[in-house]
């Protein structure tokens, strides 16, 4: 069998059902191609693919029935990929040795920005990517390099490595090994210099791999009705474009298998056939299950996707509760919208006159209602799929949002915005 057709597939996850491993996978699940849980591995042919990734937080007697699987993997040819295991003597690597240890203070960061690491001389070429700032915080001990390492960060006192390339194993493999465990704290939502290191180290082993991903940016506009302005809004197909989109707009009855999986984000403007929808909700959660992403622009009567409830009006009085305000912007959707955002031609109303309970997890973004007694107008939720490379939702309770802002310094930018944030979130570059 030929090189490229051993190495078929791309990147594997192997994972041992830990939170934290898994809520790292779907930050960055863009990057990888398959998870695979560790009881599973004698049923998986590990040579397919072309790096094979053990995240930190791995019970360290999990690898060792494995042990001969992984090591023949990587000494056939594959990239392997090693996130503190400790001694990880499963690793058939004459020469590696472990010495526990740590920083010598838990809370460097508070007195200076000073830890006991640096890179190694020469620099490794990865630290191209990844600065220092993004590889301190903390470590699980270091290795002595074996023969043929080349060694990336080490202690400042020559004692141990604590990132290590092996780029010549028997077979053509290759091993990167390190005491640092970015995965586990990501995935914790503690320490954001994990979170950086991960975020530039998944786009550095694609290109390592000379692996192209696509971007997420095919944007899908349903047209519902034939009005004017709803039918084909060309602001926003300008806007989008602009903002490095590929609007396309296809009619409510063409939406199906085919259409979906030639988008990223379908975006569902206010008035729609809910009947219709329900009819298309199994297509619709299959999308999401994979990846896709909803926008939806919605005043729902009936549940047409299991997830949405009964749109409930506040009350019309005092005016001031239909005025919508932000809540919350981590995804900086509002940002640079100004506060009357919700005006369309100088009328408050039409963006939401109400809202729409949301799942549990979801984020609510912004408020509609009375100030002592809001409701959620806009949440975004993501899809709690299976394969943990659920979509995102993001509900706008209202009118059709191509209408706002259409005034101000960022006319025309509150669908680029939203579709910039579900881009960003469905490759990780933001995280949910």
């Amino acid at each position: 069998m030929s090189e490229t057709a051993e190495r078929s597939k791309g990147i594997a996850y192997i994972h041992w059902g830990n939170s934290w491993q898994l809520r790292s996978f779907q930050d960055f699940n863009h990057y990888i191609d398959d998870l695979i849980y560790i009881h599973d591995l004698p049923k998986v042919d590990l040579s397919a693919y072309k790096a094979v990734i053990m995240p930190d937080a791995m019970d360290e007697a999990a690898p060792r029935p494995h042990a001969a699987q992984l090591n023949a993997y990587m000494n056939n040819g594959g990239f392997l990929i090693v996130f503190l295991q400790g001694h990880a003597d499963w690793l058939d690597i004459p020469g590696l040795t472990w010495t526990p240890g740590n920083c010598r203070d838990w809370l460097w960061w508070t007195k200076g920005d000073r830890l006991e690491i640096g890179f190694s001389d020469p620099p490794h070429p990865i630290t191209r990517d990844l600065p220092l700032e993004v590889m301190s915080w903390h470590w699980g001990g270091s290795y002595r390099a074996p023969a043929g390492a080349r060694p990336i960060l080490e202690l400042e006192d020559g004692s141990g490595y604590l990132f290590l390339d092996l780029p010549e194993r028997p077979g053509g493999g290759r091993l990167l090994l390190s005491t640092l465990d970015p995965h586990s704290h990501n995935g914790q939502r503690f320490m954001p210099a994990t979170t950086a290191f991960l975020k530039r180290f998944y786009p550095w082993l694609n290109r390592e791999l000379g692996i192209d991903r696509r971007p997420k940016n095919r944007f899908t506009y349903l047209q519902c009705s034939h009005h004017g302005t709803e039918w084909f809004p060309s602001w926003i197909d300008k806007s989008l474009r602009e903002s490095g989109f590929e609007p396309s707009f296809r009619p409510l009855y063409e939406l199906g298998p085919g259409l979906l999986a030639d988008t990223d984000m379908l975006y569902l403007p206010f008035s729609h056939d809910e009947f219709f929808l329900q009819s298309r909700q199994d297509d619709l959660l299959a999308f999401l299950a994979r990846g896709g992403s909803l926008i939806l622009c919605s005043e729902p009567c009936r549940a047409w996707l299991p997830f949405l409830s009964p749109f409930v009006a506040v009350p019309p009085k005092p005016f001031s509760n239909i005025k919508v305000r932000v809540r919350d912007d981590r995804f900086g959707i509002f940002r640079d919208l100004g506060p009357d955002f919700d005006g369309w031609q100088g009328i408050f109303g039409q963006y939401a006159r109400g809202w729409t309970a949301p799942p549990a997890g979801a984020i609510w973004l912004t408020d509609v209602g009375p100030q002592n007694d809001p409701k959620p107008s806009d949440w975004l939720w993501r899809y709690p799929a299976n394969t943990h490379r659920g979509g995102f939702v993001f509900m706008h309770s209202g009118d059709n949002m191509t209408r706002y802002p259409d005034h101000g310094p960022h006319k025309e930018q509150l669908v680029p915005a939203v579709a910039r944030a579900l881009q960003g979130l469905m490759e990780g570059s933001m995280l949910f």
